[in-house]
């Protein structure tokens, strides 16, 4: 099959949609299909075929007419039976949106703006109403879990008939670490530490978050919490105000590269991620990739992800956080159980898995 991929996340597996293009390239090449990728910029350290769309002058700093213009161009020029954008790349959707010679595939990551009201300000109002014309007028959407796909259906409008679910896949650097691959001093002044990667975000309901560690060090003052994710040196405010004299023991490290993430998971006792909402939850699968006990957040896609294999609170409530992120930290047999049962949950996000599951979506999109 010839398959077009949207790369304007590029191959990088450093960052989530880099990461994203790099195991769905790599797995429908290793399945044997003709992949290209479709580009704005030279793939770095690349061996997949690619088109590099040719740049045209920005408008109010904006490449609107290159992500419009030379994206049509682009994929007339090339042979393909679909064309999959990883993500909805908003001005690249306004070029699809006629009639093509190819399938068009979306997949959608989450619905935030119309989850959380108070993100639907007039351009994420302006890119939702691009996105629901799109999705009703090209062959197939893709949602990373069945929670998004619900809201695609009920929010969007889209036919359920042409709603599929995908999950996003890991990577397979995330996973259990054998002794001889730990490295001591990636986890040097950490001591014993429960885990958070989000980014400093209402979302990721950071305030919750501190709340509920607050509440963990009354049960053990041994205990930090080490937090992987961007923006938070504008919430060393909020950590001082929640935590006063024991915001020493909330360690930020805004970037850190796989190597170390890797490390930081499996040194973790505790993996702990109660997002407001998520579209998936990348972190979580991670951490369960890395044989770690998670503690998430029991609605939208966590709920979906962690059901059975993790412990599920109520994000809004700091006392139920800390109460059953608790009783993991004192029952070492309890922790390493779930850890077992989210490894074994993590293969179904195998990124071969997940590319055959993609390849059984294309088909029946070609076939219909």
């Amino acid at each position: 099959m010839k398959i077009g991929l949207m790369g304007f996340a590029n191959v990088n597996r450093t960052w989530s949609l880099g990461r994203l293009t790099f195991l769905i390239a790599q797995g429908l090449e290793e399945l044997n299909n003709d992949v290209i990728l479709v580009s704005k910029g030279r793939l770095e350290n690349s061996n997949f075929n690619s088109v590099q769309l040719r740049r045209l002058p920005k408008i109010r700093g904006s490449d609107i007419l290159t992500d419009t213009i030379s994206h049509q161009f682009a994929l007339w020029k090339i042979d393909l039976d679909v064309y999959h954008m990883l993500y909805p790349h908003v001005s690249s959707l306004l070029g699809i949106v006629f009639p093509q010679k190819f399938k068009r595939i979306v997949t959608v990551h989450d619905l935030k703006p119309l989850i959380l009201r108070e993100f639907l300000n007039r351009k994420e109002a302006t890119n939702v109403a691009i996105l629901r014309h799109v999705l009703r007028r090209i062959e197939g959407t893709i949602a990373v879990s069945h929670s998004t796909r619900q809201q695609l259906i009920e929010s969007l409008g889209i036919d359920e008939s042409n709603v599929y679910v995908v999950y996003n896949p890991v990577d397979p650097i995330f996973r259990p670490l054998k002794q001889e691959e730990r490295d001591p001093s990636t986890l040097q002044g950490l001591g014993r530490y429960i885990f958070n990667v989000s980014r400093f975000d209402k979302l990721k309901n950071p305030r919750n978050l501190l709340r509920a560690f607050k509440l963990i060090r009354r049960c053990y003052d041994d205990v930090n919490l080490v937090i992987v994710g961007s923006w938070w040196s504008h919430g060393k405010n909020m950590i001082n105000q929640e935590l006063g004299n024991e915001s020493d023991h909330v360690i930020i490290r805004e970037f850190v590269d796989n190597e170390r993430l890797v490390q930081l998971y499996n040194g973790s006792e505790v993996f702990i991620f109660p997002s407001l909402y998520e579209g998936f939850g990348m972190p979580l699968v991670e951490a369960m990739a890395c044989g770690k006990a998670v503690v998430t957040s029991d609605r939208w896609s966590m709920k979906e992800i962690a059901s059975d294999v993790g412990v599920l609170v109520n994000p809004e409530d700091p006392q139920d956080i800390a109460e059953k992120t608790c009783k993991l930290l004192s029952n070492r047999i309890y922790r390493e159980n779930l850890g077992i049962k989210g490894l074994e949950k993590a293969k179904q996000f195998h990124y071969l898995k997940i590319t055959k599951e993609l390849m059984h979506v294309y088909e029946s999109i070609i076939k219909s």
